[in-house]
């Protein structure tokens, strides 16, 4: 059974003033304040979409870029949330994290250093929930396979699916969800291997949007709302039926702190108990 995109809160960590880049000559290409600006106009859109927002104040003595992607830090599917085991876990904010979730979740675990004897490396850009199925990339510098065991094991009521990357990019910035039941890819290379990866393995059938801009591929499904990049010149959005809604936002700078964009937020159902789950 499909379960349908819902999601009633958002947590974000708000942009500091500083942020520490290992790339010193990207650092001085960012417009900071432009790069507030446009967060502050995704939460906004995402409050449109009938979600409350839940901010962490911007931790100035650290301010490393990883420590502004909280969907990194967490996987949150059917009341259950799962902190991850990222490879710059010391940049993750798992206390506050966890504090919050206790209230919008029935049950909080935490990946384990090892699996079957081996490390664990996960992160959350690297996890595909379709609302049938899960889609795990596995990738050098990412996620590995024993990351997606734990998620397997985790998550046993669902399939799991890990899918080869043969790059530095986690698995969101090919894919994603754009409505209910479709997905976006492009038909660059590497798209193209996972999607037929994906096509073969999945336990269902998807319909597929295919774009022009491999920027453009990572959006936001919420609430029957698609928010996507206007700053890219994709067209092809405008294919998806309703009751899917188009919400269009700009970043070009917070794209270049990080990508994908749904780094910057991490989408959670509310559940109140273990019988509300499906609901």
């Amino acid at each position: 059974m499909l379960q349908k995109m819902r999601y009633t809160h958002a947590i974000v960590v708000r942009i500091p003033s500083k942020i520490k880049f290992d790339d010193k000559k990207l650092a001085k290409s960012i417009d900071l304040v432009a790069a507030r600006k446009e967060q502050e106009d995704l939460n906004e859109t995402l409050r449109e979409a009938g979600v409350d927002i839940i901010e962490l104040a911007p931790d100035e003595n650290v301010a490393e870029t990883f420590s502004l992607f909280p969907d990194d830090w967490s996987i949150v599917i059917n009341g259950t949330a799962l902190l991850t085991r990222p490879k710059k876990q010391s940049a993750c904010r798992f206390q506050e994290i966890k504090g919050i979730l206790k209230d919008l979740t029935w049950q909080i675990l935490e990946t384990p250093e090892q699996e079957h004897g081996k490390p664990v490396i996960l992160e959350g850009s690297d996890v595909l929930f379709t609302g049938k199925e899960i889609f795990v990339g596995i990738r050098k510098n990412g996620t590995n396979l024993e990351g997606a065991l734990v998620v397997g094991r985790i998550f046993a009521d669902l399939p799991v699916i890990p899918i080869q990357i043969n790059t530095k990019h986690p698995l969101k910035y090919y894919v994603s969800v754009a409505a209910d039941g479709v997905l976006t890819t492009t038909n660059e290379k590497e798209s193209v291997s996972i999607r037929t990866k994906m096509e073969r393995e999945a336990a269902h059938r998807y319909k597929v949007l295919t774009l022009e801009k491999e920027e453009a591929v990572n959006c936001i499904s919420v609430n029957n709302h698609l928010i996507f990049r206007t700053d890219v010149g994709e067209l092809k959005f405008g294919l998806l039926e309703r009751p899917t809604e188009l919400w269009g936002i700009t970043a070009t700078e917070l794209s270049k702190i990080g990508y994908p964009i749904s780094k910057f937020c991490l989408l959670v159902k509310k559940i109140k108990s273990a019988k509300s789950v499906m609901s």
